[in-house]
């Protein structure tokens, strides 16, 4: 009787060890590091895009280019 509950709790306890995921840590440090590659690099792509496609300013009052100042006369001497 004995015997049947130790290979027993052999079989359950060999059935834990085998069914456990080992690589789950590894697994996720690397899914978190590319994700934080991806969120980095989707950052980066929302700040040049509004340097890249800028809307016009639509409330901005179309003025006319302003004309040069006109030069004054030179004073003329007579001889």
């Amino acid at each position: 009787m004995i015997t049947k509950l130790l290979v027993g709790g052999l079989c359950i306890t060999l059935l834990a060890a085998g069914c456990t995921d080992r690589e789950a840590d590894a697994r996720r440090i690397k899914e978190d590091a590319d994700a934080k590659a991806r969120a980095e690099a989707a950052r980066k792509e929302m700040d040049a895009l509004p340097k890249a496609f800028q809307t016009p300013d639509y409330f901005k009052k179309n003025e006319p280019a302003k004309k040069p100042a006109p030069a004054p006369d030179p004073k003329r001497t007579n001889p």
